[in-house]
């Protein structure tokens, strides 16, 4: 089963990249990156390279581009330590091992740049409409950040932490395990879901996970505090570690997966849930010390109001954006020769490992 991950995310924090985090240099025998501007065919391009990986057997996983969902920014086939990635704006991305694992193919030496040369105005406009879009779209995300914050805050204050550690104790104990720790495990940062122009959108499934845990209730930051507790107690004794990051803050933790137990760690809410039954589930308000008082209960109706609205108008603005670099692709495509793509496509494909 092929997986889905999103490499680089629209967040609170502006446009936030994992792609150091694609395929470790220690593991990569063959990375491809891809230049050259909108519309030359970079997307397509990887979508073929992914099935002919599949072919050959290989386990692959497409790398979905935040701000256009039908659109890749990669395809890995992480055993055999083979990726293909976009390496354009806004993640741009340079060879690390130029020659000894790296290689970089630039689409863009198939453009006419002679007619080209004559739509730069038209093009310089709808980069700018396209950044302002972006912008506008990241300050809702932050204003939309504040509220689930000032939501963890009442977490805080009527969690009972005794009960909640109590909870998470029986969880910890397992990933310890019975072994000898030896090395700490490896970890691995990346979105399962992503903040886009069709709204908020998820790819838990395509982990087809033997195992779910699931933690349940909404308070924010309590749920990254419990599963960065359980990722740290998961590394240091020896377990990898898939760490999948919230797209509206990066710097907390959303899930887990551990691949040795292959076991997912997932936080259900209305945004991202999965219909398997779980294992063990850790019900947040069963954690609570108290009960949230009116004003307290007030403030949340009003932080959950407001945030679906922030969120909204931010997935409009990115949508703006998407229509937007549509017509710049546009501009590109008739300038493009394709032929010449087809042939760059077939050097390229004989540099695939094979089953």
């Amino acid at each position: 089963m092929a997986r889905y991950l999103f490499p680089g995310g629209n967040t609170a924090l502006g446009f936030f990249s994992f792609y150091d985090h694609i395929l470790p240099e220690e593991e990569t025998r063959r990375m491809i990156i891809l230049k050259g501007g909108p519309g030359v065919g970079k997307s397509t391009f990887m979508r073929r390279i992914g099935a002919a990986l599949a072919e050959r057997g290989h386990a692959v996983e497409y790398l979905i581009c935040s701000s256009d969902p039908h659109s890749l920014d990669g395809v890995v086939a992480r055993k055999a330590g083979f990726a293909i990635i976009d390496g354009t704006a806004p993640h741009i991305v340079d060879p690390r091992l130029p020659g000894a694992a790296d290689s970089l193919v630039n689409l863009g030496a198939f453009l006419d740049e002679t007619t080209l040369s004559k739509r730069k105005d038209t093009i310089m406009a709808l980069r700018r409409e396209i950044s302002a879009c972006f912008a506008r779209a990241y300050r809702y995300l932050a204003a939309a950040l504040l509220l689930r914050d000032d939501e963890a805050a009442i977490g805080r204050a009527t969690a009972d932490e005794g009960k909640l550690m109590r909870m998470l104790s029986p969880w910890m104990q397992e990933l310890k395990g019975e072994e000898e720790v030896g090395a700490p495990g490896k970890s691995r940062s990346m979105f399962a879901s992503a903040i886009t122009p069709e709204g908020y959108l998820h790819h838990l499934e395509t982990f087809g996970a033997r195992r779910l845990w699931r933690i349940t209730g909404d308070w924010g930051g309590e749920s990254n505090r419990l599963l960065s507790l359980l990722r740290h107690t998961a590394l240091l004794h020896g377990q990898d570690v898939e760490t999948l990051h919230s797209p509206l803050n990066p710097r907390r933790v959303e899930h887990l997966y551990l691949p040795a137990m292959d076991l997912l760690i997932t936080t259900e809410n209305r945004y991202h849930a999965l219909p398997e039954e779980a294992e063990r589930t850790l019900n947040l308000e069963e954690a609570r010390g108290r009960a949230p008082t009116a004003a307290e209960q007030e403030a949340m109706r009003f932080n959950e109001e407001q945030f679906d609205r922030l969120l909204h108008s931010a997935c409009l603005s990115l949508a703006r954006a998407k229509a937007l670099h549509d017509e710049l692709e546009a501009e590109y495509i008739p300038c493009m020769d394709f032929d010449g793509v087809e042939h760059c496509y077939e050097q390229v494909e004989a540099l695939l490992p094979g089953a």
